[in-house]
């Protein structure tokens, strides 16, 4: 199995809480590519028909999670700053509305916000990743994969290029992804890296990502 690196240079800045792994960047485009179009993003899927994530086209440890680690970039030539989600209720509309219908702007449907939220202008970001099959990988990214993070429709973490290439990087030493605590020996990883650092965090750890019994306390960096 060998490992690889996939490098995205970004044309907008990238909105995220938590650094996205590439397990969950890539099980959009296999749900998309494989369920064409039956594909919804629902909540309320019944759990014998949900979709088989273990057979994109990435590998899968023994323990269950995907050999894909988290986003990385250079925090040294990162900026930040904050933006404003918005939404208004313009009242050029009200004819749109039957009466008596009332509009509200502080409940309901027709809800204003202001609400801020942070930005990081980032050039590239990168992932790594193990797989047998880098070109399936590659199409499924240029096929599906147009932004990175959150608020994408405001034109956030807009893709310019990307490009995957061979990498050694080590995935047997070193905490490179959210792993459940009960499938990590900390003893072994602070015996090979003394300066080993973590945290632990209640979070997903495959995909789907949004499904709680996918949540687990979890070892991350």
């Amino acid at each position: 199995m060998k490992g690889y690196k996939i490098t995205f240079t970004l044309s907008t800045p990238l909105s995220f809480i938590t650094p996205p792994t590439f397990d969950g960047v890539l099980s959009y485009a296999y749900a998309r590519d494989t369920l064409g179009e039956s594909f919804g993003q629902k909540l309320s899927i019944p759990q014998d028909e949900m979709l088989d994530f273990s057979k994109m086209p990435i590998a899968m440890h023994s323990k269950g999670y995907f050999m894909a680690s988290v986003m990385y970039w250079d925090k040294e030539s990162m900026t930040e700053f904050t933006e404003k989600w918005r939404k208004r209720w313009h009242s050029k509309h009200d004819f749109l509305i039957e009466k008596p219908q009332k509009i509200r702007v502080q409940q309901g449907k027709f809800k204003s916000y202001d609400t801020p939220y942070d930005l990081k202008d980032i050039r590239e970001v990168w992932f790594y990743f193990q797989s047998n099959e880098p070109e399936t990988v590659r199409k499924l990214v240029d096929k599906w994969i147009f932004f990175l993070g959150k608020k994408r429709a405001y034109g956030n973490g807009l893709i310019e290029s990307f490009k995957i290439e061979e990498s050694d990087f080590d995935f047997d030493n070193q905490m490179f992804r959210p792993i459940p605590c009960d499938s990590v020996d900390i003893a072994e990883l602070v015996e090979h890296n003394k300066d080993f650092k973590f945290s632990l965090t209640y979070c997903a750890w495959r995909p789907p990502y949004w499904l709680p019994d996918n949540m687990a306390n979890c070892i991350t960096i």
